[in-house]
């Protein structure tokens, strides 16, 4: 009699010490070993999608803890159906492990996908985050989730669900109708012994926490890619606490509470504009390289201008970007929008502070009012009126992305605002949006090529839009006769990351094209042109205009130090958006990044 194959024999040793029927060992295979096999799959993906080389040995390295999280599943459903009684407890714990595994798939893949689109593996604070916005952000997950992520997860719950109770049906209906051929007697069943359920479903446990264990092992080349998706985000709250002690060590300056401003000189005081730019990169600019030509009216504007040449974001998240542009302080450290909570704002920020001063304020912005909670942030800053895209008349306007219109919208509504404040000084905010993700180009404005990577190319012709944007704005000032007295700051919220270091967008992008902005200030007053090298921040923004304006703060301080002072600044220091995720100090030409353990800190 031939001996039984090693899988035969493993099954009978299942069916003998919990009471499993074959069939049902048989789910289980074929539950437990393709959701296995998926889950080495996504990461071979992942894996080729960083596009660095990677020998045998790495790659071992890579998917280890992948392949032992699948195995601790595939156990796990050992311990749960051996501890289940026999009949319909049984058939409801199979149930319950089907669905689990479902939803395991379901995660790896969304976690794989958000991998693939950000470079950044996912955090439980990010996924805490985004449910906490997800009416919100329910437009944006629709724009990435396209026709094969869609494909992939109906397949993987699907098979999940419905996989095995197929195949098990099948030879089941395979073995009756052998059964039912003339002469053929029915295969005696093996005799069952007492099941040793409960020691099996206690050793299977044991095991599973033991996988897992060495699952959540570092590696070599860093925690985060190197583990599993999901566990990697379960771990990432407990691996954030090693840090805690360390973020609080150094001295925070007391918050500018109580600040007023007074004038120095007599006479009507100049306007302001703050323009951000959404999600432009210094590096993508003209501002430094007349010869790049996406954005040539910034260029021409530069040279008239006080120019920083190395301006940098505090974090790369456009309502941190706000708060620090418009507050002069660091915006607060977290993913929960605290900024626009009542009291989130540690500081008396510019618009409150000219509002004092007798200026009318007004923010525009072509996104929607909701997103990041822009209505309370632009209320916590200070602004009187608040003009977003969701009260304009978009009538011969096109949509730029998922939460906004092309900038375009705006020119009639400050128009119209303007005329009306022209007799009082007045501070007015712009915040534009076509440059933001995905990058989809107004067919409003002729393409040009500008890159031979399409989503560059999209990217630098909404920028290019952005560039038009700015030129149209600041020539309906000169059209209203107000240019002469108004103080224009131009920059960016944040940059762009496009896979350059392996991150793409901005909230984790802590490189040069993700924290590196435009900053200029452009002053009729003062035509002759000048550039700063040294490094600085959003934060200056509130000191330079408060110095130009030629009022004085009195009541307070702001850290930072006003673009027109010739004294060298501290060292720059930005902080990724996500928690604990990366952080940088830069002085001088020196800059040292710290990852929290995700992957080697660099210098």
């Amino acid at each position: 009699m031939p001996r039984p194959s090693v899988l035969r024999r493993a099954v009978l040793g299942i069916h003998r010490n919990t009471g499993l029927t074959a069939d049902q060992v048989i789910g289980l295979v074929c539950l437990t070993g393709p959701l296995v096999g998926y889950l080495l799959v996504l990461k071979a993906i992942r894996i080729a999608d960083r596009g660095e080389p990677v020998t045998a040995l790495a790659f071992l390295g890579l998917i280890r803890s992948d392949l032992f999280t699948g195995l601790a599943v595939a156990v796990t459903g050992v311990a749960v159906m051996a501890l289940a009684a026999p009949g319909r407890p049984r058939r409801a714990a199979f149930g319950l492990i089907s669905t689990v595994a479902a939803v395991i798939a379901l995660l790896q893949t969304l976690a794989h996908v958000f991998f693939l689109k950000t470079g950044s593996p996912l955090d439980l604070a990010v996924a805490a985050a985004a449910w906490s916005t997800r009416r919100e952000i329910g437009d944006l997950v629709g724009t990435q989730v396209d026709d094969r992520v869609r494909l992939w997860l109906v397949a993987a719950g699907a098979w999940c669900l419905l996989g095995p109770p197929l195949i098990v049906g099948t030879l089941r209906w395979r073995r009756a109708a052998r059964g039912r051929r003339p002469g053929r007697r029915p295969r005696p069943r093996p005799v069952v012994r007492h099941p040793a359920r409960h020691r099996v479903a206690l050793g299977a446990a044991a095991l599973a926490g033991a996988l897992l264990f060495m699952a959540a092992l570092p590696g070599a080349t860093g925690t985060s890619f190197a583990r599993d998706p999901l566990l990697n985000a379960a771990l990432s709250p407990l691996e954030a606490r090693r840090y805690a002690q360390a973020a609080s060590a150094d001295a925070v300056p007391p918050a500018p509470l109580h600040t007023r401003l007074s004038r120095t000189t007599s006479g009507r005081p100049p306007n302001v504009v703050l323009i951000f730019l959404e999600s432009v990169r210094a590096i993508s600019t003209s501002i430094d390289d007349s010869q790049r030509g996406v954005t040539p009216y910034l260029s021409r504007l530069a040279r008239t201008s006080l120019v920083a040449e190395n301006a940098y974001t505090v974090v790369p998240h456009t309502s941190k970007a706000l708060t620090a542009g418009h507050c002069g302080i660091a915006p607060p450290m977290d993913m929960n929008v605290t900024e626009a909570q009542w009291g989130g704002i540690s500081g008396r920020c510019l618009p409150a502070l000219l509002a004092e001063q007798g200026y009318a304020t007004a923010f525009f912005q072509s996104a929607t009012e909701h997103y990041d909670d822009r209505r309370e942030l632009v209320r916590n800053l200070g602004y009187a009126d608040f003009l977003p895209v969701d009260v304009l008349d978009k009538e011969g306007y096109v949509r730029a992305n998922y939460f906004g219109w092309e900038d375009d919208i705006l020119l009639e509504p400050s128009r119209t605002w303007l005329t009306r404040h022209a007799d009082q000084p007045f501070l007015t905010g712009y915040l534009t949006v076509t440059s933001h993700h995905d990058y989809e180009v107004p067919s409003t404005i002729d393409r040009e090529h500008l890159s031979d990577d399409p989503e560059v190319d999209d990217y630098l012709n909404t920028v290019r839009y952005g560039d038009r944007f700015v030129q149209r704005l600041i020539q309906q000032y000169k059209d209203l006769g107000l240019y002469d007295d108004t103080v224009f700051v131009v920059m960016a919220d944040h940059g762009e990351g496009f896979g350059e270091h392996g991150v793409r967008q901005h909230d984790n992008t802590i490189y040069t094209e993700g924290v590196k902005i435009p900053l200029l200030v452009h002053d009729p007053r003062r035509p002759q042109g000048r550039r700063i090298t040294g490094p600085v921040q959003l934060t200056s923004v509130l000191p330079t205009v408060v110095a130009r304006l030629a009022f004085e703060v009195n009541g307070g301080h702001y850290p930072a130090g006003s673009l027109d002072d010739p004294t060298p600044t501290d060292r720059v220091r930005i902080a990724c958006y996500v928690d604990n995720a990366c952080l940088a100090s830069i002085t001088g030409t020196q800059k040292y990044v710290f990852h929290f353990g995700r992957q080697p800190d660099e210098f």
